[in-house]
């Protein structure tokens, strides 16, 4: 009786270890699966960033040339005059 017992043991012990042993590499797969979803999303994400960032600079050094500043200064009614050198380095003694 005892041998009978033991050798159902051994039986259900095997048949779980080969399950586990089976279920390992589907678990790794879809593991992998899921990072590799993960690591593109994470890449697509990089790159909206890098997007925005350069159409952030873009937009920049759009607003800091000349053209623009001028008509900038034209729709606000703003009036750009030349200093003098002399006025400039009066500033510039004063600060």
């Amino acid at each position: 009786m005892r041998n009978v017992r033991a050798e159902r043991a051994f039986v259900i012990f095997t048949i779980i270890l080969i399950n586990l042993c089976l279920l390992i590499p589907v678990w790794q797969s879809a593991r992998n699966s899921q990072l590799q979803w993960q690591l593109a999303q994470s890449e697509q994400l990089l790159r909206e960033k890098e997007e925005q960032k350069m159409v952030l600079a873009a937009s920049i050094a759009v607003q800091t040339t000349p053209e623009y500043l001028i008509e900038q200064s034209a729709a606000q009614n703003l009036v750009f005059t030349q200093i003098g050198s002399e006025t400039a380095s009066m500033i510039a003694s004063n600060k």
